[in-house]
């Protein structure tokens, strides 16, 4: 095996950063070499690391059934390193020889305080990973469940309607509210300076929205996310043919869409207006024009909510095909595949798994029904820094 920073010179998702920062952190990372068979990590494990994989397979197995696969040159464990108190999802084995690079969640808090670029190379990569099992579990969840309601579409107004809605707006009848109170309620936000908060609100445009409007349509190629400022937004997904189901009505403060601010890719569901109010839009252009601290923050944001929103979505579709291959199916990342022979359960025969089902899909397209789960995120920040200490329950220093 060549020498730690010569293999990290050779990933190619670490072409970008500098070669002598690189050789600088080698000696944080740790090799480990796996004979077919061995296990890196234990499902239910506390998270300590992450992982490189230089050469050949692991398999993930929850419950010991197949739920995917990793393949060199590839990462594992990077989303859950990031976030304190994570346990592993499932147990990774190597199928073959294996070689990989791992990092702990210390060294990573070091790289952070040292904000090179591995520290942000990372954070994307993170942030990329998560979307494809998002993308894979809805792609899943489609294929178990039918929806009993039409699914929305765009139609063009009528001769009439635009008539009506000119003597009769049906728009919001206040200016949008504070961008401030909004921002500052998102993940990892709360505690933020106003230097963070101001760049933050700058990237952001006020959208009004009437009832009825579709706001995203699902299929649809994405290209923003958006927080309710003000009103009501029902989530729709058309889970097969033209029918569709009602996941979750989202109130002031929640957010939809933060996955394709990082990789486009279709919408998953379709978000109509309830009620007139307020969006405020992020689109991927400002998401990337983002700089400094800002940048970093607001990415351990989307991090966080797309970590919480994969992982209660697995849960409620472990429960619905009672722990079978289909159950965790985007556990294992990059490079995942079916299990070979799996039958999909009819969701009917059962209106609770249904209802689980739906619940899932909801958690994919907006923020956690469950608020104090991920209320107890805690990012991975250096001891001397002050923002975000809500999250641990410790008052910031000097107060």
């Amino acid at each position: 095996m060549a020498s730690i920073a010569e293999e990290l010179t050779r990933l190619p998702f670490l072409a970008r950063v500098p070669r002598d920062e690189l050789e600088r952190v080698a000696e944080r990372f740790r090799a480990v070499s796996l004979e077919a068979g061995e296990t890196l990590w234990w499902q239910a494990a506390a998270v300590d690391e992450l992982a490189l994989v230089l050469i050949g397979e692991l398999v993930a197995e929850t419950g010991g059934k197949e739920v995917g696969r990793v393949r060199a040159p590839d990462l594992v464990g990077e989303a859950s390193a990031f976030e304190a108190g994570s346990t592993r999802v499932a147990t990774l084995r190597a199928v073959r020889p294996t070689q990989v690079l791992c990092l702990s969640v210390a060294d990573l808090r070091a790289l952070r305080r040292q904000r090179g670029r591995l520290y942000h190379t990372l954070l994307e990569l993170a942030q990329k990973a998560l979307v494809r099992r998002i993308s894979l579990t809805s792609t899943k969840l489609a294929s178990l469940a039918q929806g009993g309601a039409a699914a929305p579409s765009r139609k063009e107004p009528g001769a009439f309607a635009k008539l009506w809605r000119t003597f009769r707006p049906g728009g919001p009848t206040g200016p949008c509210p504070p961008f401030g109170p909004v921002i500052r309620a998102q993940a990892g936000l709360g505690a933020a300076d106003e230097g963070v908060h101001a760049a933050l609100a700058a990237a952001f445009v006020a959208e009004p929205f009437e009832e009825g409007q579709v706001i995203v349509l699902e299929g649809e190629g994405a290209s923003a996310m958006y927080i309710v400022a003000e009103g009501e937004v029902d989530v729709l997904r058309n889970v097969r043919g033209e029918r569709a189901e009602l996941l979750v009505t989202l109130g002031p403060g929640a957010q939809f869409g933060a996955n394709s601010l990082v990789e486009p890719s279709p919408r998953t569901a379709s978000c109509v207006a309830a009620t007139p109010g307020w969006l405020l839009r992020m689109d991927r252009e400002a998401f990337t024009s983002l700089t400094g601290e800002a940048r970093m923050v607001w990415r351990e944001s989307v991090l966080a909510t797309l970590s919480s929103q994969i992982r209660l979505a697995n849960r409620a579709l472990e429960r619905a095909m009672g722990g079978g291959p289909g159950a965790s199916s985007t556990a294992a990342g990059a490079g995942q595949r079916p299990q070979p022979g799996a039958t999909a359960v009819d969701p009917r025969q059962d209106s609770e798994r249904f209802a689980d089902l739906l619940k899932a899909s909801g958690y994919l397209e907006t923020m956690p029904a469950n608020e104090a789960e991920l209320e107890n995120v805690q990012f991975v920040f250096d001891d001397d820094n002050q923002r975000n200490r809500k999250n641990t329950g410790v008052p910031p220093r000097g107060r």
